[in-house]
C-alpha cells in the first residue's frame, strides 16, 4: 500500500473494521469510512460518510476518491432467521454488494477487497477444506456470500479493477461478542460442558490476522480475482479451547463431560420445545452441530502466493479477549 493512498472502509462501525481502521490509521493512507450512524465509529479523525450501501448519492461521493475499498458490510449468520429476514441476506450481501460495485465504475477505485466467509464453501465438513474445493452452502447466509463473491470476481474482470475475496472462518478477538465471547461467559459462569470427547477440530483466525491478510493483498498483481481462505495456520479441538479458556480464568474445569446421546436426546426436546414456542430455544440440534462437529480449512494458498504469514493465534492472544471480556 503506496505513501497517500486513499482507502474506504464500509462496515467501520463492526468487529473486523474497527481493526481494520486502526491499523490502517497507523500508516500514511488517507481512511474514509461509511457508515449508518457516526456517532458509534469511535474514530473521529477519519473522513466519514453517513448511509448505507443503497444511499446512490452517498456512494458516489465515497469512491470518488478511494485507490482501495474494503468491503465489510454484511448481515451475518442468523440460524434463527424469520422467511422476511431471509430475503435481507440477499438484499444486503449480494444487491448492496453490487450497489457499491456500480459506484465504483468509472471510478479511481483500483482494487476492491471483499470479507466473505467460509459458509460460502460449506458448514462443516470431515475433510479439510481449500480453494479449489467447489462450493456448496446450504444456508442462505453461506448461498448469499457465494453470490456476493462472483459478482465481486465478474465486475473487476469487466470494469478493469483488481478485486479479491478472503473467505474467513470464526474470527476472534478483543471486540467481538461472538461465539469465542459466549463461550467464556459459559466457561466463566460453570454453564460450559464439553460434548463427547471434545475432539473436534475446528479452523478460526484472530481479528489481527484478518487484518493483515486484507493488508497483504492489496498492490499485489497474484491477488488479482482471487480468492483466499485465511486461518490461524493451526486448528484447535474444542477440548483446546475449553482448557486454554480455563486456564486463562483461572477456574477449575468440569469434572465430567456430557455423552453425546445424551446432548442427542437434549438438543431433540430443544427442537420440539423451539418449535412450539416458535423460537430457538438455548440448546437445539444447530447448536449440538456447531459444537461437535469438525470444520478444518487450509490456508495454504495466501501463504504459498503471497508469503502471508499468520502472527497470532488462541495461545498467545486469547488473554486480549479474555482481559477484553473482563473488563465489559
Amino acid at each position: 500500500m503506496t505513501n497517500n493512498c486513499n482507502v474506504l472502509v464500509t462496515g467501520a462501525n463492526g468487529f473486523i473494521g474497527q481493526h481494520l481502521i486502526k491499523k490502517l490509521k497507523s500508516l500514511d493512507v488517507n481512511v474514509s469510512v461509511l457508515v449508518r450512524d457516526r456517532n458509534k465509529l469511535g474514530f473521529d479523525d477519519v473522513n466519514i460518510f453517513e448511509g448505507d450501501i443503497f444511499n446512490n448519492e452517498i456512494l458516489r461521493y465515497a469512491v470518488e476518491r478511494a485507490d482501495i475499498v474494503f468491503h465489510l458490510v454484511s448481515k451475518t449468520h442468523d440460524f434463527s432467521c424469520s422467511h422476511n429476514s431471509i430475503d435481507d441476506y440477499f438484499k444486503i450481501n449480494v444487491e448492496g454488494t453490487r450497489n457499491l460495485l456500480n459506484a465504483c465504475i468509472g471510478s479511481n477505485v483500483k482494487h476492491f477487497v471483499y470479507f466473505s466467509s467460509v459458509k460460502a464453501m460449506a458448514e462443516d465438513s470431515k475433510d479439510v477444506l481449500d480453494e479449489s474445493f467447489p462450493p456448496n452452502p446450504t444456508t442462505v447466509y453461506g448461498k448469499s456470500k457465494l453470490a456476493a463473491e462472483k459478482i465481486v470476481a465478474e465486475y473487476g474482470e469487466r470494469h478493469g479493477f483488481k478485486t479479491t475475496a478472503l473467505r474467513l472462518p470464526l474470527v476472534y478477538g478483543p471486540g467481538n461478542k461472538g461465539n469465542i465471547y459466549r463461550m467464556i461467559k459459559a466457561i466463566d459462569r460453570g454453564l460450559f460442558i464439553i460434548i463427547g470427547n471434545g475432539e473436534n477440530r475446528r479452523s478460526m483466525v484472530y481479528v489481527e490476522n484478518v487484518v493483515d491478510a486484507a493488508l497483504a493483498v492489496v498492490d499485489r498483481q497474484e491477488a488479482t480475482n482471487e480468492v483466499y481462505i485465511v486461518t490461524d495456520g493451526m486448528d484447535y479441538t474444542v477440548k483446546d479451547l475449553y482448557e486454554t479458556i480455563v486456564k486463562e480464568l483461572r477456574r477449575k474445569p468440569m469434572p465430567f463431560c456430557m455423552p453425546m446421546n445424551l446432548a442427542k436426546i437434549v438438543s431433540w426436546l430443544g427442537d420440539v420445545a423451539g418449535n412450539f414456542v416458535k423460537k430457538p430455544l438455548p440448546f437445539n440440534s444447530n447448536l449440538l452441530n456447531k459444537l461437535t462437529a469438525s470444520y478444518v480449512l487450509s490456508s495454504g494458498k495466501i501463504q504459498k502466493n503471497l508469503g502471508f504469514s499468520p502472527r497470532y493465534n488462541l495461545y498467545n492472544k486469547i488473554d486480549e479477549t479474555i482481559n477484553w471480556y473482563l473488563e465489559n
